[in-house]
């Protein structure tokens, strides 16, 4: 499990703000590209049928990075793009997406995978935060090797039906830069804390599925 600890109201200048705008844009605009689904995909995800075949898991980066989801949760393949330099996958219940388990929040969390330029520093919780300005932050932390902030705002322009409350985050695997999002309905457990403990499960996942390189290659 990963270890945080909370910084608010953190202040200073990013020294890389194009990696760290990047990320943001990237979690922004990849959810509608990705999913296809448009503004009701909450609802979508209550309708979907059993053939679509949620995914346990699923190869980005040419399985540098492995996606998986917390207890409950999977891949939805019709939004996998998968590429050699990395690519792009969203979550979901996996009873939502067609599945037999239990039930779960309904929340929609993505991934998305680039490759990290060489010797440019790893974005945290300030570099976010400061990019997505002028979104008002409620709290950003940097924990063990993954940053994550919440957002006052924003959850329903990306996601319409979403709380405009949600989560961002992002952590460095295997040379590539794995920014992470999740969106929940409006006035849910999920855009406040429960949020913030699913998508550390998310990260946690994802990291324990993924490969283990040797950084001094």
């Amino acid at each position: 499990m990963s270890t945080w600890t909370s910084r608010a109201g953190f202040s200073g200048r990013i020294g890389r703000p194009g990696l760290a705008l990047g990320l943001v844009l990237f979690l922004g605009g990849c959810l509608g590209e990705g999913s296809g689904q448009g503004g009701g995909f909450f609802e979508a995800l209550s309708t979907r049928a059993p053939e679509a075949g949620p995914l346990g898991r699923a190869k980005l980066a040419g399985g540098q990075v492995i996606v998986a989801g917390p207890t409950g949760y999977c891949v939805d393949p019709s939004s996998l793009d998968a590429r050699p330099s990395g690519g792009f996958a969203l979550i979901g219940a996996c009873s939502a997406l067609g599945g037999t388990e239990q039930w779960q929040e309904p929340v929609v969390m993505t991934v998305q995978v680039q490759r990290r330029p060489s010797r440019q520093a790893s974005p945290n919780a300030q570099a976010l935060a400061e990019a997505v300005a002028p979104l008002r932050v409620i709290s950003q932390e940097d924990g063990e090797g993954i940053s994550l902030v919440q957002l006052a705002e924003g959850g329903d322009a990306a996601l319409p039906g979403s709380d405009p409350r949600h989560w961002r985050g992002t952590m460095m695997i295997n040379d590539h830069t794995v920014a992470l999002s999740l969106y929940a309905p409006e006035d849910s457990g999920a855009a406040g804390r429960n949020g913030r403990t699913l998508l550390i499960a998310f990260a946690d996942a994802i990291l324990e599925a993924s490969p283990v390189r040797d950084q001094s290659e």
